[in-house]
């Protein structure tokens, strides 16, 4: 058996490389933030990569944990946003730091990140690595070392304190960099790409203008040329690169930086170095993508499985074309819960990747007949991906100042999905809100667990307009879900399926219910923050179901139970697919360790079920604060007026 299944890796991995022609390809999971340690699953994403033509793997990516000098806790959780990046100081701290940044963390570090390359190793694969730079240090260092002090860095408003990144401008910093790359390569020799994010996520550069405090650094620096501080800093750790014997490449990028400060770094970038993937030596650094999706950065985030397969084969199409000049190093990227069917459609673009929407077309579907197990039923598993596909564009739609991706940052790290809708929230106990307060992304977790409406330390979705097209667009997207499950659930009980192909089928419709789910309680929490926003106005009326009726009802309290109602039948069909999908649904911790900002309770159903308790235990809130009939109607006695006055008040209230 071993003999062949290396002959059919080797079949896949001949043809993969006469595809390539020479073009180098990264594969990679894609969970970011909400990065775990899964040993068994970086195994098969090396087993993957070899088998089909990949030259590097990524490596570095740590899994989330709180007790580092990174994220003691969730105090303070700005830090949550680097804690699983592979920053130079932290795996590789000089001597200098290791007063402030742990030597014993960093040796975890890069115990972990050998194991990964040990791994590697016998496929020949080479790693590429990913950081936040330059990245934030301890308050301590700049006390000690004031002109090593740069950019003030944090996003204010989720940070409760002032974080400083290292000047890139003092020599003494650079040489720090340089001997910390140096140390990295000698220590691991097989990495050759490692590419920075800044101006984000605890990073930032001086006298540059997006970040988030506002352009900031030290005086003596702010005349320079800012191309040659971002260019001197990548040759700076170029250098460091060479020294091991190392032919580094090295990559600096922002969202934000300007075209004239991109062009004038990249007109000044040494060899082997590039800020946004590009230098002004004809050299590139990017190639095409082929992304299934998952991680914290998809936005169908914690849902799982709904990655999109045709924009995936089109990816590999772009990566599959023979290039005559291949440059740059393509990317394919997944999550471990998607291997196999990242497995089936690569082995089906290697057959014929073909180019063009014809050969598109082909390929998709010959995917969905192998995972139905028959031709049978697979235009119909087409149109259901393509509905998962139309549904998420609708919830990407859900933008708001501040995030785009409102399931992960509304439903996860805002707590949504656990947190309980009831008519009074400031007054809900620490016992209420037991699952939900502990891992709240907010640096004022006292004002946020009062409104549903602060979202990472910003109000959202406030006004008639956003609220209406946010409810609709995620309408759409439900409705759009659950159609796509009512499909596939249909193929799974089809008799003449294999047993095998019948189980994929009906855990994948449960991952569409999933997904429904978490778009409804987006759905159902903004529509109840906007009944909360409008509680003051009054919304009295007639009982419409039977017009002559005089009795008036307070549509306030009607509005709240049938909002609150819908998130309660939510909640109990989200438990209902947890006990009962025969598999993974939904991410979220399988240890109360993993628990965090980004990843939701361990025991996920214990959760939903204390929210839904809570919500009843206040059922008789909206009978108290918006009682659905009045004791008394608008009319009082001898009077014609809408509110009776002082005195005829005190007549009403006196008995007999």
């Amino acid at each position: 058996m071993p003999i062949k299944r290396e002959a059919v890796e080797m079949k896949y991995r001949d043809r993969a490389r006469e595809l390539l022609n020479g073009r180098m390809v990264c594969f990679s999971n894609c969970e970011g933030q909400s990065a775990r340690e899964n040993r068994e699953g970086f195994r098969r994403l090396v087993r993957l990569a070899a088998e089909f033509g990949g030259t590097h793997v990524a490596v570095g990516e740590i899994p989330f944990r709180y007790g580092s000098w990174v994220l003691p806790d969730n105090t303070d959780p700005y830090a949550s946003w680097c804690n699983h990046a592979s920053g130079l100081f932290r795996v590789c701290p000089p001597p200098e730091l290791r007063k402030w940044v742990s030597r014993d963390h960093a040796v975890k570090l890069q115990a972990y990140i050998r194991w990964q390359l040990d791994v590697m190793k016998p496929y020949g694969l080479k790693g590429t690595c990913y950081a936040v730079e330059p990245m934030w240090l301890p308050e301590g260092v700049y006390r000690e070392h004031p002109r090593w002090r740069g950019a003030q860095c944090e996003l204010g408003r989720i940070a409760r304190r002032p974080y400083f990144a290292p000047c890139i401008d003092d020599e003494e910093v650079l040489d720090l960099y340089r001997r910390a790359m140096r140390e990295f390569c000698t220590m691991f020799p097989e990495v050759d790409h490692y590419s920075f994010m800044t101006n984000d996520s605890g990073g930032g550069v001086e006298w540059t203008p997006n970040v988030y405090p506002g352009m900031n650094g030290q005086l003596r620096t702010r005349g320079r040329d800012g191309g040659a501080r971002l260019a001197n800093w990548l040759k700076a750790m170029r250098e460091g690169a060479q020294q091991a014997g190392v032919d580094m490449r090295l990559n600096l990028h922002s969202s934000g930086f300007p075209p004239e400060l991109n062009a004038s770094a990249q007109l000044q970038c040494v060899p082997g170095t590039f800020v946004q993937w590009r230098n002004n030596r004809g050299e590139i650094l990017d190639g095409p993508c082929a992304v299934l999706g998952g991680g914290l950065w998809s936005v169908p985030y914690p849902a799982v499985g709904m990655g999109s397969i045709p924009d995936f084969v089109a990816g590999l199409q772009c990566i599959c074309n023979k290039p005559k000049k291949p440059e740059g190093l393509a990317r394919i990227a997944f999550v471990d819960d998607d291997a196999e069917i990242a497995r089936t459609v690569i082995e089906t673009v290697l057959e014929d990747p073909g180019q063009g929407s014809e050969a598109h077309a082909r390929l998709v579907l010959k995917c969905a007949a192998k995972f139905c197990g028959s031709k049978g039923g697979a235009q119909t598993l087409v149109g259901a991906w393509r509905a998962v596909d139309c549904a998420t564009h609708a919830v990407r739609q859900v933008r708001q100042k501040g995030f785009g991706q409102v399931l992960a940052f509304c439903g996860v790290s805002m707590r949504w999905l656990t947190r309980p809708l009831v008519p009074e929230p400031e007054k809900l106990s620490a016992r209420e809100l037991k699952y939900a307060a502990p891992f709240l992304f907010s640096a004022d977790p006292e004002r946020d667990l009062k409104s549903f409406g602060y979202v990472l330390g910003k109000g959202v979705f406030r006004g008639e307009s956003v609220v209406w097209m946010a409810r609709w667009c995620l309408q759409e997207a439900y409705d759009t879900l659950k159609s796509a499950e009512s499909a596939v659930r249909s193929l799974a009980l089809d008799k003449e399926r294999s047993p095998e192909a019948g189980k994929r089928l009906a855990l994948y419709a449960s991952r569409i219910g999933v997904y429904a789910c978490l778009v409804a309680n987006a759905r159902n929490v903004i529509m109840y923050q906007y009944a909360l926003d409008t509680r003051d106005q009054p919304q009295y009326a007639p009982n419409p179901m039977d017009y002559d009726d005089n009795i008036i009802y307070d549509y306030r309290g009607v509005i709240f139970r049938k909002l609150a109602r819908a998130e309660l039948d939510n909640m109990t069909d989200l438990i209902g697919y947890l006990e009962s999908a025969g598999g993974k649904v939904i991410e979220h911790a399988r240890r109360k360790s993993e628990e965090s900002v980004f990843m939701l309770d361990a025991d996920l159903v214990a959760a939903l079920r204390h929210k839904c308790a809570v919500m009843l235990d206040h059922w008789q809130d909206y009978e108290r604060l918006y009682p659905a009939t009045k004791v008394w109607d608008f009319e009082p006695p001898h009077a014609g007026n809408i509110l009776p006055d002082e005195k005829e008040k005190r007549a009403l209230d006196t008995p007999g």
